[in-house]
């Protein structure tokens, strides 16, 4: 089966044309598509007008599809604990009840945990008339555009990474008393090498982090403002603009990204969310050729 792979119009990020039938596929093709994604930081693969199993099949392209956080029946898909809606029209439940503007800043999928998911993709079942990008930083090449002194500045740093940090810009869905008292936290390195390339990228969260080991809470947050606005900049940022059927999978181990709430009020805005955990293909990829 042939399928194209061809650059978005951007700074990085790449769309998949024709691919019909993942079941089919060769191995060779199941690694051409994972070195493109490990490579352009963003995959997406066009005209997916897929049910959840068929979301699912695309997931495992990629790798094993995680359970998801937060097991709450308003964010479910009924049988499917590795899929999350993503509403538009979700309230804060268990909080003040209005509206959760979920994913509104630049973050990075759940690195509170351990074990963070290498990869999130999304599904576009409905869309608004305008508005909603999801916007990526290339967190790759914003290491390599550091200065020398930056860089060794770096090299070291842990980051403890919460469920939310008292800083974060944005709410997230307040937590059951169960729910926080099971919440993980974790520590991950600032400077991150990637697990197939072994290339460089800054890892941080504005969402979850309050503190780096060894600084104090003020100056761990003017590091992150400093980090933030680098990465920022426009050669570090592609914006998506949605077309139904779109499935789009990105790398968390080098990309930030954030959604745009700026489409018209009351109109829905629908996704379908699964989290990629390791591939057997990772090994297989290391120092592959660039698609």
């Amino acid at each position: 089966m042939g399928f194209e792979i061809r650059r978005l119009n951007g700074p990085f990020g790449a769309e998949v044309l024709g691919l019909t039938e993942p079941r089919a596929l060769a191995r060779d093709d199941v690694q051409r598509l994972n070195r493109a994604w490990v490579n352009h930081v963003v995959l997406c693969l066009r005209e997916q007008h897929v049910a959840p199993d068929g979301l699912l099949r695309l997931a495992r392209l990629f790798g094993t599809p995680a359970r998801q956080p937060l097991q709450r029946a308003e964010y479910q898909v009924p049988g499917y604990p590795e899929l999350r809606v993503l509403s538009s029209e979700h309230v804060d439940t268990h909080g003040d009840k209005k509206p959760l503007y979920t994913g509104g800043s630049w973050h990075t999928d759940h690195s509170h945990l351990p074990e963070p998911p290498w990869g999130t993709m999304l599904h576009a079942i409905a869309l608004p008339s305008r508005g909603g990008q999801t916007s990526f930083t290339d967190q790759t090449a914003a290491f390599a555009a550091l200065s020398g002194e930056d860089k060794s500045r770096f090299e070291g740093l842990m980051g403890h990474h919460i469920y939310l940090s008292k800083y974060s810009k944005r709410r997230l869905q307040a937590m059951t008393a169960e729910e926080r008292a099971a919440a993980p936290s974790a520590r991950h390195p600032l400077v991150r090498r990637h697990d197939v390339t072994g290339r460089p990228a800054l890892y941080f969260n504005p969402v979850r982090i309050e503190q780096f080991d060894g600084m104090t809470e003020a100056a761990s947050q003017a590091l992150l403002a400093q980090l933030t606005a680098h990465c920022e900049r426009e050669q570090f940022v592609y914006r998506h603009s949605w077309q139904l059927g779109d499935v789009l999978i990105w790398d968390n181990r080098q990309a930030l990204h954030k959604v745009a709430h700026d489409y018209p009020a009351g109109e829905l805005r629908l996704m379908h969310r699964t989290l990629v955990g390791s591939t057997a293909l990772a090994e297989a990829m290391r120092g592959g050729p660039e698609t």
